[in-house]
């Protein structure tokens, strides 16, 4: 940390341990900083910057048009935006102007968001193209047109926002945070920032954060948006969500630090070690030993062992982010202890933490070495934060920088001293380590309640489309249950080698924690735009009838379908970029073949595909395609009927 940004931190923090706690004053004390770089885009070879003042006059003029337009109506409007810098001139207009930003999670379904937008009484929605959310629509461009010479008042500004969970159980809960609570948030990063020195390491001069987790979500919000820029350091917005895109923003703009869910990092791991395994058993075994080296330099000299990781694996991290990235947060959900050796052993310290939309971020395993990072630990509860765990070893948390209430399918409820979170952790040495979640326990022959997460923990199954471990009903007593979503490629042979190996895993499992029931399944276990299997999810469509599971023995595979092979140089194109993303021929993806079900395609390689297909065909989108199209005929199909074409 240079002597400049550690009196930037203390004054910021000095400021606003003095101040009432407010939006306003966070947004002027942050705003203040007129010549740091607010944030930078590129067009995939130069790189543009706006800075902090430009930025503000920005979001005066717009807050100006939206007061002029709608004047301060106190009530909520709803922020429908994926991740651009547009969503933060918005956001903050939205406040300055009088009103209250409800920020919209794309990845609910459509009846959820509506049901939402019912429930807060939203009238407006403020959006960069055509919503087909009900209540009247604002076009960013128009309120960027209309503004001109007009502000709304002074003594404008609003202090309440909301946002919504993950709704993995689809029950509407929102969060509200007033300013008083994000300002407790903001003061919590000085343990971080005194424990921990990576965080706030420079790379040419520069901290920059890749903007990869949605703004609209808490993660994304407080770590990657409010942590940063409250400090002055730099947003890098990308382009799009490929993987080409993400690998080439990281190295054009030399971004420090990424703050990811585990599926992208999982996902990495997955394709370093599948293009290791093709490259033979030597080219395998120098990686592993490399980074038994690198992880043992690491633990000695933990900064320098770092910069000289990067180096010694080089052959890998050159593909990967380059020689810049200091810092690395994960959490959310479950990261396997495998992809976090791989990346703190290649020099990229990534580091696990904890939080929810109900109470923000709480925590961070902050160590120095891989050695303790390696341990998959969430770290301790930040200064202003509590942790307990009551009698079933659930997590509960005491903080003043929790949300002030929710609203749960349209109930206000405040919140309790101690909030329980339904996650059951173990703690050690002053360390805490989340083993799964209440709901999801199962309990055994014996009456013991086992963790499913721990058991599949166990399974490496990276050549099916997804699976879950959980406790499924046979005959009114629950067992351990395995569910396995099989591409509809598979063979005979294939299926086989499945069934051994699991049940070669399930094996070496104590008695108390195997398996006890496995099936198979063709029919998608998870939604679409899920970043996990959701076991709440699984067993209603179990229940319901729209998901059928089948026992190993009575598994049938189904042909594949016969159905006339597409001939055109439009569906070949399409069919080239489905093969290049999965790293398949184009002869093996059929006109039928559904990306998720058959393919084994997961979201992060599905954002990529329907980016690269946009890029090659010039379709105008912002952020994620928000009509989801899964095969080459459907693709084609829209494609077609939207008149494009492709001569090669």
């Amino acid at each position: 940390m240079t002597k400049e940004l550690k009196q930037l931190i203390d004054y910021n923090c000095k400021a606003l341990e003095n101040a009432e706690g407010t939006y306003r004053e966070i947004y002027e004390i942050m705003f203040r900083l007129e010549n740091e770089v607010m944030y930078e885009t590129d067009d995939g070879y130069r790189i543009h910057k706006v800075g902090f003042k430009e930025a503000k006059e920005e979001i005066e003029k717009i807050a100006g048009a939206l007061y002029a337009r709608i004047g301060a109506t106190h009530e909520y409007i709803a922020l429908e935006m994926d991740n651009c810098p547009q969503w933060i001139i918005a956001f903050w207009a939205i406040l300055r102007s009088g009103n209250k930003p409800y920020l919209v999670n794309l990845r609910h379904p459509i009846a959820l968001s509506e049901g939402i937008l019912e429930t807060l009484k939203i009238r407006y929605i403020l959006s960069m193209k055509k919503t087909s959310l009900p209540g009247e629509f604002i076009d960013y461009q128009d309120l960027a047109k209309e503004a001109g010479e007009s502000k709304a008042p002074e003594d404008v500004f609003e202090d309440e926002i909301a946002l919504s969970t993950s709704a993995t159980s689809l029950k509407e809960t929102i969060c509200f945070y007033s300013g008083r609570r994000m300002t407790n948030q903001l003061l919590n990063t000085r343990a971080i920032l005194n424990e921990n020195k990576r965080i706030s390491m420079f790379y040419h001069g520069a901290i920059k954060q890749l903007v990869f987790l949605p703004l609209y979500h808490v993660f994304g919000l407080i770590a990657v948006y409010f942590w940063f820029s409250f400090f002055g350091r730099t947003m890098v917005f990308m382009k799009d969500y490929s993987a080409e895109s993400i690998l080439n923003a990281c190295k054009l703009h030399e971004v420090t630090h990424i703050f990811a869910v585990p599926l992208f990092w999982n996902t990495i791991e997955k394709e370093i070690r599948k293009t290791l395994k093709e490259r033979g058993e030597k080219t395998e075994a120098k990686f592993e030993k490399g980074l038994k080296i690198c992880t043992r330099l690491q633990n000695i000299f933990p900064y320098a062992g770092a910069k000289m990781a990067k180096k010694i694996m080089h052959e890998v991290t050159d593909e990967l982010f380059g020689p810049s990235v200091q810092f690395c947060i994960t959490g959310g959900s479950y990261l396997k202890d495998s992809t976090l050796a791989m990346f703190n052993g290649m020099g990229y310290p990534l580091f696990n933490g904890y939080g929810m939309s109900e109470i923000g971020i709480t925590s961070v395993e902050l160590a120095a070495t891989p050695k303790l990072r390696n341990l998959n630990s969430i770290g301790r509860p930040f200064k202003g934060v509590e942790y307990r765990l009551d009698s079933e070893g659930v997590l509960e948390v005491k903080s003043a920088s929790e949300c002030d209430r929710r609203l749960i399918d349209g109930e206000t409820l405040p919140m309790e001293e101690w909030f329980s979170t339904g996650d059951i952790l173990k703690e050690e040495n002053g360390r805490y380590y989340v083993l799964g979640r209440k709901g999801d326990a199962v309990i055994g022959e014996s009456g013991e309640n086992i963790n499913p997460d721990g058991v599949e923990q166990a399974f490496d199954l990276h050549d099916v489309t997804a699976f879950s471990v959980l406790g499924i009903k046979r005959n009114e007593t629950e067992r351990l249950s395995m569910v396995i979503c099989l591409p509809r490629e598979t063979t005979e042979e294939g299926m086989q080698e499945i069934i051994n190996r699991v049940y070669a895993t399930n094996n070496t499992l104590p008695m108390s924690h195997q398996v006890q029931d496995f099936y198979f399944t063709y029919d998608a276990i998870m939604p679409e735009t899920a970043i996990k299997v959701g076991r709440k999810y699984l067993l209603r469509g179990i229940g319901d009838g729209s998901i059928t599971i089948t026992p190993f023995g009575e598994f049938k595979l189904k042909p594949v379908s016969a159905t006339e092979r597409l001939d055109s140089k439009l569906a070949d194109k399409v069919r080239e970029i489905f093969a290049e993303a999965l790293d398949k021929k184009p002869e093996e993806i059929g006109d039928d073949d559904h990306l998720l079900n058959d393919l084994g395609c997961d979201s992060l390689i599905y954002m990529g595909i329907m980016v690269k297909i946009c890029n090659v065909f010039d379709i105008d989108v912002e952020g994620p395609v928000e009509e989801h199209y899964y095969t080459v005929r459907e693709i084609t199909t829209k494609l077609e009927e939207g008149g494009y074409t492709y001569e090669g």
